[in-house]
């Protein structure tokens, strides 16, 4: 079972002005590609959230 991104305000902001920094200094493309690649990670992590977990030693 997925689990449910959610997106704090900030995050929204942070990403939006990321978006905004790629629009001044990368083409259409790259910027596509980023966010497709994103929406990917994210789907990804919702499935398998141990993605980000640490080792435990």
């Amino acid at each position: 079972m997925a689990l449910e991104i959610v997106w704090t305000r900030r995050a929204q902001t942070g990403y939006a002005r990321v978006i905004e920094y790629l629009e001044t200094h990368f083409t259409e493309k790259e910027i596509r590609d980023f966010v497709r690649q994103s929406h990917e990670f994210f789907e990804l992590l919702g499935k398998y959230t141990e993605m980000l977990a640490g080792t435990k030693k």
